[in-house]
């Protein structure tokens, strides 16, 4: 029963807040900035020491440590890791954090890191909370400078908790996240992952693509960059992000992505065929039935 469920004395008020965020990139910055504006008391593990002092120096963190410490006594801890370090942090957490300890990701793809949690719950007790999350926002910049406590605010934040993760638990994290002004929105973690590559992965693709083929489209005469204005840089904008990040995400989620292309590839393939047969009103509707949709979008 929820009421029997164990969590450290922050989340019930007998103390001020204490946060640890593993990892003080564009995420992991931007959630100690928005910890630390809710009142919480933020520290952190980066190895980037420039990186925890920039963070202290804007009054975001209490201090910041280059390695993991011994014991941490804090009430949530943030995993905001590189996706191919993330189940590596989950398991240096194991006997060093406070029992009732409430621990999330943001990691763009769940199922990975919640199905290791799942596994690992049932093999020991370990004495923390799990509940995956993913913010679905960021920047094509990375790095603890270009960290905002502002992030957050009007974008979806999805969370992936197990079936059998207690409701206080679960509603202590939302609470957490509403008051960063995110909207919070509950996946199963595979269909995340499926519903992600549409709307985040294959963009990111696409753009890249765009901006390769312009190149391309360049060497046969002329300057087709010279003449980019709005719409293709805000189309080709996230093609800057990462490519070790993208790297990363692209290959753990491929068959996701595979299945979402196969669907982009249909509509790219109906609208060839009214290019091909100078159908303007079949182009048009398209245009019409893609304003619906958007016009869906909250």
């Amino acid at each position: 029963m929820d009421s029997e469920v164990d969590l450290t004395p922050g989340w019930s008020g007998l103390r001020i807040p204490r946060a640890c965020i593993l990892g003080l990139g564009l995420i992991g910055g931007s959630w100690a900035g928005a910890l630390h504006r809710a009142g919480w008391e933020v520290f952190a593990v980066e190895s980037n020491k420039a990186s925890i002092d920039e963070a202290v120096g804007r009054g975001w963190l209490q201090t910041g440590w280059t390695s993991m410490p011994k014991f941490l006594d804090v009430d949530l801890i943030v995993l905001a890791l590189p996706l191919q370090e993330l189940a590596k942090g989950l398991d240096q957490l194991s006997g060093k954090i406070t029992k009732g300890t409430i621990v999330t990701d943001v990691g763009s793809i769940k199922g990975e890191i919640c199905h290791k949690s799942m596994i690992d719950s049932k093999m020991d007790v370990r004495g923390f909370h799990f509940v995956g999350g993913h913010p679905m926002t960021g920047s094509e910049q990375s790095g603890f400078g270009a960290a905002n406590a502002d992030l957050f605010r009007g974008y979806p934040y999805v969370l992936t908790p197990a079936e059998d993760c207690p409701h206080q638990v679960v509603q202590k994290l939302v609470e957490t996240v509403q008051e960063f002004g995110a909207k919070v929105i509950f996946r199963d973690p595979v269909r995340h992952d499926a519903e992600v590559a549409m709307v985040s992965h294959i963009p990111h693709l696409l753009a890249v693509a765009l901006t390769l083929a312009t190149q391309d489209a360049c060497k046969e005469g002329g300057s087709a960059l010279a003449l980019a204005g709005r719409s293709f840089r805000e189309l080709t904008r996230i093609a800057d992000s990462s490519p070790e990040m993208w790297k990363e995400i692209m290959v753990r989620n491929a068959e996701a992505i595979l299945g979402g292309l196969d669907l982009w590839e249909q509509k790219i393939k109906e609208l060839r065929e009214c290019l091909q047969e100078r159908d303007g009103e079949m182009i048009a509707d398209a245009f019409r039935k893609a304003h619906k949709v958007r016009a869906g979008i909250n």
